[in-house]
């Protein structure tokens, strides 16, 4: 198929990054990135943005790096420690894979493909740290608990001690379960409505969680609960003692600084604050239940909530940066272009 002299297929039968197609075939795709803030590409330059190293997301990028950090710190160790790293050398050897099987044809099924892989691997690279990270050296929540008394006098944990109420203790595991829904949802209402900008979302997420796991493997701790001992035990009235053990079991046990829950919730808030404003205030109040349940149910010291703030702006930043780039406004064409040629090899 071809339009004023522009070929739309390649040697595959179908667009690749280095066919140029004809100028005016861009035209939905340029109106629908400038109205969506990514700057225009001229046509004949779009293929430059998606052709090696320029085709990897920021995202991909850093969550690679701390695939590789990882690997590299575990192989190096030797032993048990090096047995663990070729998990992480597994997920970065697929990352890559992905990265350029869906980059040869960038059609919306292999986007959610690329896009999805991420969480996959943030949930295999989560639980392994919980036996490899404690190989590379001991937990540090000395460090944490130091800095909160150096900063408030007591770590909030051990401050509220007094405020146990069986009643609050419920309310707060709710809101602490609702990062589960929340984490879900959000970026599931813009992989329906809107590809361009679940990418957005999960390019920042997944930035956010990259710099979160690495927190995890340079500082690992197991937060209060482990930590220390407590005059009052949490008791709750019904959802504290169903879901507590279940909570807990969940964890990788170095899962603490920065907080994720803290900096996953904030980070999607400000993304539906400016794209779907009826689920940001849906998720406002729970969201500051959650915020206020990781300190008061003893998972989390309070700087692990500012490290969480400085992750979760950098996601923020990094959401908004590549929203407004050439590299999205030349995926966006590709894809487009891809769905209204036609090709004769769709999908896998």
């Amino acid at each position: 198929m071809s339009e004023g002299g522009g070929s739309l297929s390649g040697p595959s039968g179908g667009l690749t990054p280095g066919t140029v197609p004809a100028r005016e075939s861009y035209a939905p795709a340029r109106d629908a990135a400038v109205e969506n803030g990514a700057r225009p590409v001229a046509a004949e330059a779009a293929g430059a943005w998606v052709r090696g190293w320029r085709s990897v997301l920021p995202h991909e990028w850093l969550f690679g790096g701390f695939l590789a950090i990882l690997a590299l710190r575990l192989t190096l160790r030797g032993g048990a420690a090096a047995a663990w790293s070729l998990v992480f050398w597994a997920c970065l050897a697929g990352s890559m894979a992905v990265i350029a099987w869906a980059g040869r044809r960038p059609t919306r099924f292999r986007w959610y493909i690329r896009l999805l892989y991420y969480p996959a691997i943030m949930g295999i690279s989560f639980y392994a740290m919980e036996p490899s990270v404690p190989l590379l050296g001991p937990k540090k929540d000395a460090w944490l608990l130091g800095w909160d008394r150096l900063l408030l006098g007591e770590t909030p944990a051990v401050a509220w001690e007094r405020w146990a109420w069986p009643w609050l203790e419920d309310v707060a595991m709710a809101g602490y379960l609702f990062f589960f829904y929340y984490l879900v949802a959000s970026p599931a209402w813009y992989a329906v409505k809107d590809l361009a900008r679940f990418r957005q979302c999960i390019v920042g997420l997944f930035t956010l969680y990259a710099l979160g796991f690495l927190g995890y493997t340079i500082l690992p701790a197991g937060g209060p609960h482990r930590f220390l001992e407590f005059d009052r035990p949490l008791q709750g009235v019904w959802l504290l003692p169903l879901t507590l053990d279940m909570v807990n079991d969940g964890s990788n046990c170095v899962d603490v600084f920065p907080s994720i829950h803290f900096a996953a919730t904030l980070y999607l808030l400000l993304f539906d604050c400016r794209y779907h404003r009826r689920h940001f205030w849906i998720a406002l109040v729970p969201c500051v239940v959650l915020w206020f349940s990781t300190l008061y149910l003893r998972f989390h010291y309070f700087v692990d909530l500012l490290g969480g703030l400085v992750v979760a702006g950098i996601g923020w930043w990094t959401a908004r940066r590549y929203a407004r780039s050439r590299q999205e406004a030349a995926w966006r064409r590709w894809t487009e272009l891809l769905e209204a040629g036609r090709p004769a090899r769709q999908g896998p």
